[in-house]
């Protein structure tokens, strides 16, 4: 039985990995997990959901490290990880995320000279075309650290190119990580009161973003394309929280479409608000691919998204609906104006990304992912 030692926060851990870890254990190998906890989340049980539901057999270790590169914790947090890979007798190790990558590549170095194999996982390079400079900084990093790996796995095109010419390490793609669409496709809503408990009306065009109010995540844009049509029908829901919660009310506020803005913070009731929305807005400046457009798509929606890194490997513009500049400001509101009058094109965008998303799923993703590390540990 090969043995397998799985790095990554414990939100990434909860969000992503934890279906393949149960998949791979019901293959035959032992797989162990070790996560740090992701600053602004550690309040939310991740710990102690994977401790219990991780495979019988498997063990977790918690590593003092963090997310953030600007920490002395992780100086801890990688000799805690070199200790546990040291005892393991591992014969691989998958990591995930740059810091938890640079750290888990750093600590397994001596006994990847004794046979052990190392896998990174990239979600998405922070540098790519179009980034701002500072963004560039990881890429030296990103770098030399390839040369502490046997194989590299990119989940976007870009990404997968970029390495392929600029690193010299193996490399793969697989088409994202992979997502459970049972859990969005099989929910039940009752339309008209699900929509009378958001304050929309029945005859209102719902557009759904989803995502933390960042600034890579530019709700911005679509705010103000919303506020340049005047249409009194069109109403805008972004679920999800973060630091620009006031500037975006502000923004609303001063564009005087405050009336058509709800900002719902974190909700566990996604899936009923996808099936009651009409369009799905993401306008991201960054993303490695991208999950809450691919779980639109599977429950139908069309899309108006950005065209950068991963999200233009499956929104398509004039296919999954319409795909734009980020800050195109003008070519987002004539996209919600086109969609918005015309329900059977909204209809004909959403039959196609039904069939367009499946590639994109966990039976998928879990099957891919076992076959590269067959290659690797056989």
């Amino acid at each position: 039985m090969k043995r397998i030692l799985i790095t990554s926060t414990d939100v990434m851990m909860y969000m992503f990995l934890l279906p393949h870890v149960k998949y791979l254990a019901n293959n035959n190998y032992q797989v162990d997990i070790a996560c740090s906890s992701a600053e602004g989340f550690k309040t939310e049980g991740y710990e102690e959901y994977l401790r219990k539901n991780i495979p019988e057999g498997s063990e977790y270790f918690h590593l003092s490290a963090e997310r953030t590169p600007y920490t002395l914790k992780n100086i801890k947090g990688y000799s805690e990880l070199y200790k546990i890979i040291e005892q393991g007798n591992y014969d691989l190790v998958w990591t995930n995320e740059p810091v938890m990558g640079v750290i888990t590549r750093l600590a397994s170095s001596r006994q990847r000279k004794n046979g052990l194999k190392v896998l990174y996982l990239a979600h998405g390079y922070h540098f790519f075309k179009g980034a701002p400079l500072n963004n560039w900084l990881y890429y030296p990093i990103e770098k030399y650290m390839a040369r502490f790996c046997d194989m590299m796995v990119m989940i976007n095109w870009e990404d997968f190119y970029f390495t392929q010419k600029r690193f010299h390490t193996p490399v793969k793609h697989i088409d994202g990580i992979g997502l459970d669409f049972s859990k969005f496709t099989s929910v039940s809503v009752d339309y008209k009161i699900k929509r009378r408990e958001l304050g929309i009306g029945i005859n209102d065009v719902l557009i759904l973003s989803a995502g933390e109010l960042q600034t890579c995540k530019n709700h911005e844009s679509i705010i103000k394309a919303i506020a340049s049509l005047n249409d009194s029908k069109i109403k805008y829901i972004i679920c999800g929280g973060g630091e620009l919660l006031e500037y975006l009310k502000k923004l609303s506020k001063k564009l005087k479409i405050e009336n058509k803005v709800q900002f719902l913070g974190h909700r566990y009731d996604i899936g009923e608000i996808l099936k009651v929305s009409d369009i799905f807005a993401h306008p991201s400046e960054r993303e490695g691919l991208g999950i809450a457009p691919l779980e639109a798509m599977s429950i139908g929606l069309p899309l108006i998204t950005s065209n950068i890194q991963g999200i233009k490997d499956y929104s398509v513009n004039g296919k999954t609906g319409y795909c734009l500049d980020p800050h195109d400001i003008n070519g987002y509101a004539g996209a919600i104006k086109k969609l918005a009058n015309n329900p059977d094109l909204r209809k004909s965008f959403g039959e196609y990304n039904m069939k367009a998303v499946e590639k994109y799923s966990i039976d998928k993703s879990t099957t891919d992912m076992e076959i590269i590390i067959k290659q690797l540990v056989g």
